[in-house]
């Protein structure tokens, strides 16, 4: 083996590229790839993390939905109790008014069959001293005329 000049230079020259990539190459080269790596485990950081919240937004959506679902459930139940209770209310004042409406009417009805009868009596009361005139051809004064009305009207 022979080693002549032209492999020392060139092992030189080597030696010289190697030191200067070493020196003023490799450094820059591994810090982009260090930079590199760091952005992205914190990319892969930022999703996980992100992954993470997310599925918490999702949990907090799904409970808030759950609870306005039963908000709903009790306002709706609410509001049919409240409607129960205002036609219960409802039917109780109308069956009140009813029973006032029929007390009036029969008063009503009692009152008129009163001033009716009194009519009538009137009326017969009338008619029998007309008849009882007749009978006796005369007259009879006004005293004899309502003690025998009063005696008629209370044996009707």
């Amino acid at each position: 083996m022979n080693i002549n000049a032209t492999l020392i230079g060139e092992m030189i020259t080597f030696a010289i590229l190697v030191w200067v990539t070493m020196k003023y190459i490799w450094p820059p080269i591994q810090k982009a790839m260090r930079d590199r790596e760091k952005k992205i485990v914190d990319g892969l950081e930022a999703a996980e993390h992100g992954q993470k919240s997310l599925q918490l937004a999702e949990q907090r959506a799904i409970k808030q939905l759950k609870e306005a679902k039963a908000k709903a459930g009790n306002i709706i139940e609410n509001a049919n109790m409240q409607a129960a209770q205002l036609v219960e209310q409802g039917k109780g004042k109308a069956q009140q008014e009813a029973k006032k409406i029929f007390a009036l009417a029969q008063s009503d009805v009692a009152t008129e069959a009163e001033k009716v009868k009194q009519q009538l009596r009137s009326q017969i009361a009338t008619l029998v001293l007309a008849a009882a005139e007749k009978v006796l051809q005369e007259s009879i004064d006004a005293a004899a005329n309502q003690k025998l009305i009063d005696k008629f009207i209370e044996e009707i």
